[in-house]
Order: structure tokens, then sequence, then C-alpha cells
């Protein structure tokens, strides 16, 4: 982090979270030296990736030759997606680094702590705290579900051989390697450590990338929040607005202040001057700033959550389908807290989408609150234009196609239900 230090902490804290998997994968932002060991920690952790995905996919193509049944196509699928979304959004943030890297830094170029207004400030502090509090329930979900996952199978083997003295060795995942890996306690031992260093090291990225996004997307959403303000009391340098007509126009209505009385109150409140607003090219700077920074952002991600919604379902629907058929209880619970960590990102994604889609669009409902009519005519000019552009909303596409919203996570669950059902029929007709 400490290509950060010199920006402000509220700004670089959230991305602890993300830099830290993304170092333990061995993919780092910032620093571009490649040092010997380096170089070596890459080429070890490319064998072990490649290796781990071919023994996995060795597994896989057996559900079609009949060696392995239903029940471990429902096991070993899920983690198949996973191996390969982990590997594929590694690719996609070593590809865009330097793009992920612009956003960064411009991004924190542009992030104040200072002349801000309370209210300002009380909504940056809302939207910083919602985010962190984000983060700690997704990081130690899941971290716990993916340690539990790796784990329990190491101590139901050591209970079963020394405490029931029964001969069963249990591996984290179903794989197939060109030599007997339950040949004795050595081989096992080495075996279970190569599979769950794999795996771990492949979700390491697959959550670096998460967090990365989620954190972009949520600064992005708060400047835009802080725009909206800035242009509710904005003022071009030609015509100055005087406060004080302000108040002398401001009515009662039935329900509460009025339009004016709201720009009255929010004036005094943040003790925001005449000569102390804001000029609107400034403003507008800022807002082709922030527009042409929501499009980076998309264009790096983009194609990284077509996948994560395509293949979403098919791992919560797998996960939840080995709870539910599960053969005994930890099992059941590896796979329940599988379903809930496979759901956390997908709602983050989508909510964090809505969040930036609604602050950039907000834009035009603190455009016309804003007291353009006190402007001249190239004024109300600029709010015009100011209006036309926010009707577009800025905010996170599916391959540039579909825009994500919390509608999206609706669709993804009733989708995964759909194909669980279809799972559970399958299996019971399977089963008569």
């Amino acid at each position: 982090m400490d290509y950060l230090k010199e920006l402000p902490l509220e700004f670089s804290k959230p991305f602890t979270i993300c830099f830290d998997f993304l170092a333990k994968a061995n993919i780092s932002i910032h620093d571009q030296k490649c040092s010997v060991r380096r170089k070596m920690r890459s080429l070890l952790l490319l064998v072990c990736y490649v290796t781990f995905y071919v023994s996995l996919t060795v597994s896989f193509s057996k559900v079609f030759t009949g060696v392995l049944g239903f029940y471990d196509l429902a096991n070993l699928l899920p983690i198949f997606i996973v191996a390969t979304q982990g590997a594929m959004k590694g690719t996609v943030i070593i590809t865009n680094l330097t793009k992920a890297r612009t956003l960064i830094d411009e991004l924190g170029a542009m992030w104040r702590t200072a002349g801000l207004t309370r209210n300002q400030l009380a909504r940056k502090g809302m939207m910083l705290k919602r985010l962190n509090l984000c983060n700690a329930v997704f990081y130690w979900m899941n971290i716990v579900g993916t340690w539990q996952y790796i784990l329990v199978p190491l101590f139901e083997t050591l209970f079963r051989t020394f405490v029931l003295g029964q001969d069963k060795q249990l591996f984290p995942f179903i794989c197939t390697f060109p030599f007997d890996p339950m040949q004795n306690w050595v081989v096992y031992l080495v075996t279970y450590f190569y599979e769950s260093y794999s795996m771990l090291h492949l979700i390491y990225m697959y959550l670096g990338v998460e967090f990365l996004m989620i954190t972009l997307c949520s600064h992005l959403a708060t400047e835009f929040e802080l725009l909206r303000e800035e242009l509710l009391h904005a003022r071009s340098k030609l015509d100055t607005v005087n406060v004080s007509n302000n108040v002398n126009c401001s009515e009662d209505t039935e329900n509460g202040d009025s339009i004016e009385d709201y720009d009255r109150i929010d004036v005094e409140d943040d003790i925001r001057l005449d000569e102390d607003r804001p000029d609107i090219r400034d403003v507008i700077r800022r807002h082709q700033k922030l527009i042409m920074l929501s499009e980076l952002l998309d264009d790096i991600f983009n194609k990284m959550i077509f996948f994560n919604l395509l293949f979403a379902t098919i791992t919560i629907c797998f996960f939840g389908f080995v709870a539910k058929i599960a053969r005994d209880l930890p099992e059941m619970a590896n796979n329940f807290v599988g379903v809930v960590a496979s759901m956390i990102p997908i709602f983050n994604l989508c909510y964090y989408a809505e969040m930036l889609s609604g602050a950039s669009a907000g834009v035009a409902d603190s455009a016309y609150h804003n007291l353009w009519y006190e402007g001249d005519l190239r004024y109300q000019k600029i709010i015009i234009f100011i209006i036309v552009r926010s009707q577009k909303a800025c905010s996170l596409t599916s391959m540039r196609y579909s825009p994500v919203t919390l509608n999206t996570f609706t669709t993804v669950l009733s989708t995964t239900w759909s194909y669980f059902s279809l799972a559970i029929s399958v299996y019971e007709t399977d089963k008569e």
C-alpha cells in the first residue's frame, strides 16, 4: 500500500483487502518490478494452476464415460466453474493492469477531503461506512467458507481413522492423478496440500478482482453523489445568485418546505454563500471526468461480468443441490456455505452497479433543482445539456449490452431456482 500512502486514508483503506488477495496470487497493480523470486513464484503458481485444472478436467470427463455418477458431477461442477472463473479473472486483471492503474490514480487524484459541505461529508461518510461493512462481511464469509470447505475433509479423515478406526481418506476436491494419492500418509498429505494450495490461490484471484471492482464502483458512486450536491448549488461566473432573494421567495406548502425553502436551508446549513458556490464549468469538468472513468471501469470488467452472471446460476444451483442431498452433516454445511459465498459476490456486484447507475442518473435531478432560472440563457443551455447527458446513466454492463442492476440479481435467483428444481427432479427420477 506504499503507492497509495499519499492519497487519503479513507480512499485507500478499502483497497487493502483486494490488493492483499492479489498479492497472494502474485499480482500487483502498481509494482511492475520482476525480481527473480517473483518470477519463480509466478512459475510455481502457473504450474499448480495448470496441473490442478487438468486434473479437474480429467475427472469431469469421467462423468461422460460413466465412471463418475450424477452425485459426483454435482460435487465437481461448481468447483470446476469457480476454478475457471478464478483463472479468467486473473487473466482479466493482468491484461488490464495499465487501465486499472490509471483508473485508481485518476480517481484518487479527484478524491477530496476538504472544501466539502456538511451534507457532502455526511453522504460520503455513509457510503464509505457501507462499503467497509460490505467488504468485511464479504471477506469473512468467503475466508471462513473457503477454509471450512478445504479443511473439513481432512478433519473428517483424521476422525474416521484414529477415532472410528475406519480406513477412509477424503480429499477436498475430486481430482484425477497418474498415481494413487492414498498409497500412504505422506503421499496423501502432499496431495491434499497441493489441491488446497492450488484452489486457494485461484480463489484469491477470484476474490481480489471482485473486491477491486466493487471498491472502484463504490468510489465512483460516491464521487457522483458529491457532484450532485455541488450541482445543486452551482452558479455561473457571469451571473451571481443572490441568496437573500431565495429567502424572500420561500413559501410554505402543506407537506413542508417548497423547492425554494429546500435550497435556502441547504445553503444556510452548509454555510455556502453566493461567492462560495462552485462554478458550473468546474462541475462540468468533474462530471465529464467521472463519465470517462465509469466507461473505463466497464471496459475493464464487462466481459468478466458476463461470465460471472453466466456461471453464477450453475454454481449456486449445484452447491444447493449437494447441500440438499448430502450424505452427512459436514458435507451439507460445506455446500450450504458454498451457496451463500457464491451469492454474495453477485449481490454486491448488482447492488453497487445499481448504486453507480442511480448516482449518475441523479445528476439530472440535481441539475433540475439548481437555480437555473436565475442564470442567463447560456447557463440555462448548459443545465439542459447536463440533464440530457445524465439520461444515459453510467453503469456496469454485461458485454456492453445489458446494464447490471438489482433486477439482474433477482433474475439470477429465479433462474437458479429453475435449474435447482430440474436437478432435483432428474435426481429423484434416476433414484427411482
